[in-house]
């Protein structure tokens, strides 16, 4: 198993985070847009590809604000991902058709930031600590987590 780094998005805008909204066997779930960094690819230039390509959005990534490891069981496709999460400005209001929306992602929604921890937003060490990593200056290490 290879160790997978993931861009997200924290696209902070007039009070209000830019989540994906996702359906899947569990249900539905919301995350941050983003996803899997190519070969050669800086995670500045992933976080904004995969932000245009699951929204239609334009971004300029700001700073790294925060990091997240996670290991899913060796069940049928067992994983290893490193969360690189950038803190995100909005550079156009008017969204293109997303192209290549995440397997699960039926749309996005703005929520205001005050009403993220009473929303089904995972990964929830990203829930928990999005109101500081839009306030420090400094990446905060969100965790490991192993799931069984």
């Amino acid at each position: 198993m290879q160790v997978r780094n993931s861009a997200k998005a924290l696209v902070y805008h007039k009070g209000c985070i830019l989540l994906n909204r996702c359906i899947s066997r569990f249900g539905e779930y919301y995350a941050l847009p983003g996803g899997g960094q190519n070969p050669g690819e800086l995670l500045t230039e992933a976080v904004t590809r995969e932000l245009r390509e699951e929204t239609g959005l334009y971004v300029k990534p700001i700073r790294m604000c925060g990091i997240y490891e996670c290991i899913s069981p060796p069940r049928k496709d067992p994983s290893h991902k490193l969360y690189c999460i950038f803190l995100c400005e909005l550079t156009d209001e008017t969204p293109a058709s997303p192209t290549e929306p995440d397997a699960c992602q039926v749309d996005q929604r703005w929520v205001l930031l005050e009403e993220i921890r009473q929303i089904n937003l995972f990964p929830r060490a990203v829930r928990n600590n999005i109101s500081r990593m839009i306030n420090s200056h400094e990446i905060i290490y969100l965790g490991s987590e192993r799931k069984k």
